[in-house]
């Protein structure tokens, strides 16, 4: 007499977060997120640099795609002080925008203080450097100090973006990508 096998349950994918980057800044806050939440973060970084398209966003998503039936979130993260990466990221709609203006690092200073007035790229890591915890602050590279302090304060962080007018000078949309991220967690 034959077994009768057991059915499987459907395999339910968790989703994938594809996120593009620029730089070296970014793809280390990334991985420490990636590590933080213990969900499946992919990150393509310096592969694209500037050079961002719908094109290469889908080339990337069906590298990464191994069924169908995945679900898979594309975020771009840029420094929108860079010329023209504005009008790059419109093109790519069906991808989420975390990108912040100046720079990455507002998004760090944000963890500490509200930033509503307009500042450079130069005077928002100058003002991140005057925090005590960040005074050896170097792109792409954090201490054990600081990923505490990104990872304790991330939802202040983002109460604190979500008031900025967005693509303005300060704004951070890196909030959306915590926020999916905390979806995702529960």
């Amino acid at each position: 007499m034959k077994r009768k096998r057991s059915l499987q349950p459907v395999r339910k994918m968790k989703p994938a977060f594809l996120v593009f980057c620029e730089g070296e800044t970014e793809e280390a806050y990334l991985n420490f997120l990636r590590r933080q939440y213990r969900l499946p973060i992919k990150v393509i970084s310096h592969v694209t640099g500037l050079n961002i398209s719908p094109k290469i966003i889908g080339k990337q998503v069906k590298i990464v795609q191994l069924d169908k039936r995945d679900i898979i979130t594309t975020f771009l993260m840029y420094d929108l002080d860079v010329v023209d990466v504005s009008r790059k990221i419109s093109v790519c709609y069906e991808s989420i925008n975390v990108s912040s203006n100046p720079c990455t690092e507002l998004w760090f200073l944000l963890h500490h203080i509200d930033q509503t007035g307009e500042i450079s790229t130069t005077s928002c890591i100058s003002s991140l450097q005057k925090i005590p915890e960040w005074s050896s602050y170097k792109k792409g590279v954090f201490s054990y100090k600081q990923k505490q302090i990104l990872w304790e304060k991330r939802m202040d962080a983002s109460h604190r973006a979500k008031k900025l007018k967005e693509l303005l000078n300060p704004s951070s949309a890196v909030y959306r990508l915590i926020d999916a991220m905390e979806e995702v967690k529960r």
